[in-house]
């Protein structure tokens, strides 16, 4: 079965790094791949941000490795030649789609419901461009978008809720999941169910959080859901982020995978369409062969 990880970022290093750009994303990829490779990971899908991932570092990281990494990316909603750099990203390989938050500035769900989205959201739906949303607090303002552009594939980041570290959590942390669930009537949405271990008050394998799991997964199913970690925010590795101490919700990679891998309440199925098929088939992500490796001169 393959896996693949729905969210991660560019991981920052834990030392200072004073040996050039070019060199700073070779290590930051190999980090990322190095940490795959450990948990068993065959692929993941690189969440740009313009200040801790800008899309130049993901889109070169993807080029290089395009058959275990593509990526998602943000774009300036104001800019004049939007609706080219859309068009644009549609025929660039390795971007699988978009990404807009209301979670921060604060002012940008007023914003979202003013319009300023627009025309970013109509020329992603008229190029199949899926949408990923952070949006906690914000969900019945999606379910606005998704009804206005019904053929517009729309992803719902970290089950629509805040979490640690970054952002406190609800209290409770499970709070808001009522409209996460009002979403699955729209067929246009899914939802990763990234960072829920950070909502955990147990141990691993935070049986607290299954209740709220299987809520998502009877509302959605598992055609509509993707596994994903976001683990470099839950570890506190996140480029141009100070770090985090250790918090009740910290855990590592191999526990963000097995507490629900492991679970016998999932049928095989199921497990391959929520660890890979449905992204795969959401995102329109082909599989793409490896490239072939670079040859060594010969004396």
């Amino acid at each position: 079965m393959e896996i693949i990880d729905a969210h991660l970022h560019l991981p920052r290093p834990w030392s200072q790094w004073k040996h050039g750009d070019e060199a700073f994303l070779d290590l930051q990829t190999e980090l990322l791949l190095g940490q795959m490779d450990a948990a068993g990971v065959d692929a993941a899908v690189i969440i740009s941000d313009p200040h801790a991932a800008p899309a130049h570092w993901c889109t070169a990281a993807t080029a290089r490795h395009p058959d275990r990494l593509a990526t998602v990316l943000v774009y300036d909603e104001t800019a004049p030649d939007i609706t080219d750099q859309i068009a644009s990203a549609r025929k660039t390989p390795g971007v699988l789609g978009l990404r807009i938050t209301t979670a921060w500035p604060p002012g940008n769900v007023e914003r979202l419901r003013a319009g300023a989205y627009d025309r970013l959201l109509s020329t992603a739906e008229q190029h199949g461009l899926p949408v990923c949303v952070l949006s906690p607090s914000h969900l019945p303002d999606i379910a606005a978008v998704a009804r206005a552009y019904p053929t517009l594939p729309l992803i719902i980041d970290h089950l629509g809720l805040n979490q640690p570290p970054f952002m406190p959590p609800d209290d409770p942390p499970w709070r808001d999941l009522r409209q996460l669930l009002a979403l699955a009537d729209l067929p246009n949405v899914s939802v990763k169910l990234s960072g829920a271990p950070t909502l955990s008050d147990t141990p691993y394998p935070y049986p607290d959080i299954r209740p709220h799991l299987e809520q998502v997964l009877d509302a959605f199913g598992t055609d509509r859901c993707m596994w994903g970690t976001d683990q470099h925010r839950v570890s506190g590795r996140i480029h141009g982020f100070d770090p985090v101490p250790r918090y009740p919700g910290h855990h590592s990679y191999a526990q963000a995978l097995h507490y629900l891998l492991d679970r016998d309440e999932l049928t095989e199925t199921e497990k391959t369409a929520l660890f890979g098929g449905t992204l795969r088939n959401i995102m329109s992500w082909t599989p793409t062969p490896a490239p072939p490796p670079t040859p060594h001169p010969t004396n």
